[in-house]
């Protein structure tokens, strides 16, 4: 139940960022490890991942075609996806 909340608010946020920037294309591809989560960027732009957990929230700038894993973290996670991509 927690994954899909997860990759539910995953898949919102990517559409809202989506409606601003028509042309990019924002996907993230989440997958949970014994004790994190490694985040992929499969779309075409780079973007900053915040990723909060009751531990604290940790930044990260992902490249396309990068991925980051966070390890040590335990739920609920919340994954915030934001677009380097100037829309001007």
């Amino acid at each position: 139940m927690k994954r899909l909340f997860l990759i539910c608010c995953i898949a919102i946020l990517a559409l809202i960022s989506l409606s601003c920037t028509p042309e990019a294309t924002l996907e993230v591809s989440v997958s949970e490890t014994d004790n994190g989560v490694v985040i992929e960027n499969v779309g075409n732009v780079d973007y900053i991942v915040f990723v909060r957990s009751p531990e604290g929230e940790q930044q990260f700038e992902l490249a396309t075609g990068g991925s980051v894993t966070v390890m040590d973290i335990s739920q609920p996670i919340e994954v915030l996806v934001v677009s380097l991509k100037d829309s001007g």
